[in-house]
């Protein structure tokens, strides 16, 4: 059974798509990409690129002990993480940057060692199309990447968000799944970002879903933060049989 308001993690996770990237944003995927241009010809090498790559471990390795742990990996900033912060996505960037730790720590020691970083760089440089050594234009850097998906990616849904979540209601227990919902309400608009919620019931007794709640919150970041609160705080006990599906939306069109 589903829990109670389920994050979308994969949603959060998932691989960016081609981006439309604002202003502040693609001032920053220029700076990298500059930075890595070492002949300014605009393209990148997979020289260049593992250069650039060996230059940054160098800045991470806080210890020169000559790997760089998840700790010292997650300290290293070019400015995203205050964008982050600002635009309310910071816990998404920030398992942005945690999944492309886990991608290249490929023997799990919790630490990335040169051998590591350079294997898991030309990978994926091949990866982002570049199969036969071809240098990478800007925009198959900034979205072909892993680490610069990732991190735009985080940016990809920003802003309020609406949570719609359907339930299928077991004969017998509309009472008690209205209360629980109560409940998780009740704990749920106490928490920052919090906007609204409603819960709509069917008025046709054939409905699939007899209960659809719909919630806006500030932003993912908060939605994810309180509802992992909730779980940890609340104690809600769930209604036997019941199924509901969650997700976090944002208006793709108006009237």
């Amino acid at each position: 059974m589903k829990q109670l308001m389920l994050t979308c993690t994969a949603l959060c996770l998932s691989a960016a798509p081609a981006l439309a990237l604002d202003t502040e944003l693609e001032e920053l995927n220029r700076a990298v990409f500059d930075s890595v241009d070492k002949n300014e010809d605009g393209m990148l090498s997979l020289r260049e690129i593992d250069l650039f790559r060996r230059d940054v471990m160098l800045s991470q390795d806080a210890d020169d002990d000559g790997v760089v742990t998840r700790e010292e990996h997650l300290a290293w900033d070019m400015g995203w993480s205050s964008l982050a912060e600002e635009r309310g996505v910071a816990a998404r960037y920030w398992r942005a940057r945690e999944a492309v730790f886990e991608a290249w720590d490929q023997n799990g020691d919790g630490a990335l060692s040169e051998g590591e970083q350079h294997l898991s760089q030309a990978k994926d440089f091949y990866a982002a199309g570049a199969p036969n050594n071809e240098p990478l234009d800007y925009e198959t850097f900034k979205t072909g990447l892993q680490i610069m998906a990732e991190m735009n990616g985080a940016f990809a849904v920003e802003g309020e968000v609406t949570l719609i979540n359907v339930f299928e209601v077991p004969e017998g227990m509309m009472e008690e799944t209205v209360a629980m919902w109560t409940q998780s309400r009740d704990f749920l608009q106490t928490q920052p970002g919090y906007i609204s919620t409603a819960l709509h019931r069917s008025v046709g007794p054939d409905a699939r879903y007899k209960l659809i709640n719909i919630a806006k919150w500030d932003s993912i970041d908060a939605f994810d933060a309180a509802t992992a609160a909730m779980r940890a705080e609340a104690g809600i006990a769930p209604v036997e049989g019941l199924s509901f599906t969650p997700g976090l939306y944002q208006v793709a069109a108006t009237d």
